[in-house]
């Protein structure tokens, strides 16, 4: 007769799977009670911005007055309206106009009742100036840079008028600002809110953004969208550097997809300017604009002077259009250059 006897093999199996169940989830729990200890941080954050923002906006006897006021978007710990992605950032920062009062909309956290689409402020890329990304433990510093990272080039995809873009990391009571440019990224010092340096600091960060020139902030003065004719308005550098002209596009053929590098954006544009829509009938389409223009808009660093620099590709085209006017058999093969607006360099003074 045989004698059924446990599988000793089976018992430490089963034991080990049990051994790693628990651990998962002890290590989910800790997860999740990090991630509430993350959320506690985002009201009070949001809270000290507004109150910096507030403060701003009622001085209002001082000789320079602010351009603008910057506030965090109402939503936090949420995925952009216009993001392609799923992930979720923990506060927006936006530029407000001084006219705005309601520095933010509250909702009830019970109430069953959606907000309106049109009254709910939720981060928008777009509109989007910096990302802040909260983490509850100094140590969590390098989580909190890679979070930054991810979430800040596709700014860059939806803002086609940006150079560099501004961001920020909070681990516990320590803040960090930083700035992505085309070729590189600069974190300030720490600043350390438990300390009055710090909090001064910080606060003197959120006042410059509020007066500066928005060329500081990162924006291409160069580029810039008119409501009116709801178009971009590109302002094309002449080659001698003394002249510009308008050129205005509806269409974005390449966007700057990346967080490093030259954040080439292609653009047809007219050197027509458009009809503004029919304010009588906002669902008329568009006038059709004669986009017969190409509009390549890059950032590389010039090392060397434009006569003498290689990479100018403008230079190549005026080759290549001097030697082949005149054949026939491939005319329209080649793009042709416009006029004096074909190459230009914009160059911005040192702060």
């Amino acid at each position: 007769r045989l004698t059924p006897v446990k599988s000793k093999a089976g018992s430490s199996r089963n034991e080990k799977n049990k051994a790693d169940s628990s651990r998962n989830k002890k290590n989910k729990a800790a997860a999740n009670a990090a991630l509430m200890n993350e959320r506690q941080m985002y009201e009070p954050t949001k809270a000290f911005v507004s109150f910096i923002s507030e403060c701003v906006r009622l001085q209002n006897k001082l000789k320079t007055q602010p351009k603008r006021l910057i506030q965090p978007f109402e939503k936090t710990d949420v995925c952009p309206k216009d993001s392609e992605h799923d992930w979720r950032v923990d506060v927006a920062l936006k530029c407000a106009s001084l006219k705005d009062t309601s520095l933010s909309r509250s909702v009830p956290r019970n109430s069953a009742v959606k907000e309106p689409a049109e009254l709910e402020d939720r981060p928008e890329l777009a509109d989007t100036l910096a990302f802040i990304e909260l983490k509850r433990h100094e140590k969590e510093m390098a989580d909190a840079y890679a979070q930054l990272f991810r979430y800040t080039k596709d700014i860059y995809m939806a803002q086609h008028d940006r150079r560099f873009i501004w961001g920020m990391v909070m681990c516990d009571t320590t803040v960090q600002a930083c700035i992505f440019g085309p070729n590189y990224a600069a974190a300030s010092k720490d600043m350390r809110l438990t300390t009055g340096t710090g909090q001064k600091n910080f606060i003197r960060l959120f006042v410059n953004w509020s007066f500066c020139d928005s060329s500081k902030l990162g924006y291409d003065p160069t580029i810039s969208y008119d409501y009116k004719l709801q178009c971009l308005v590109i302002q094309a550098v002449s080659s001698d550097n003394k002249e510009t002209k308008a050129f205005y596009s509806r269409e974005v053929v390449i966007c700057a997809e990346r967080l490093f590098g030259r954040h080439t954006r292609c653009f047809k544009a007219t050197a027509d300017k458009p009809s503004p829509p029919d304010e009588n009938d906002p669902r008329k389409p568009h006038e059709q604009m004669d986009c017969s223009i190409f509009i390549k808009d890059a950032w590389t660093e010039a090392l060397e002077n434009a006569d003498e620099d290689g990479r100018e590709e403008a230079k190549h085209l005026e080759k290549i259009t001097d030697r082949l006017k005149d054949v026939t058999s491939v005319k329209g093969m080649y793009p042709e250059l416009y006029e004096d607006c074909a190459s230009g360099r914009v160059r911005f003074a040192d702060p």
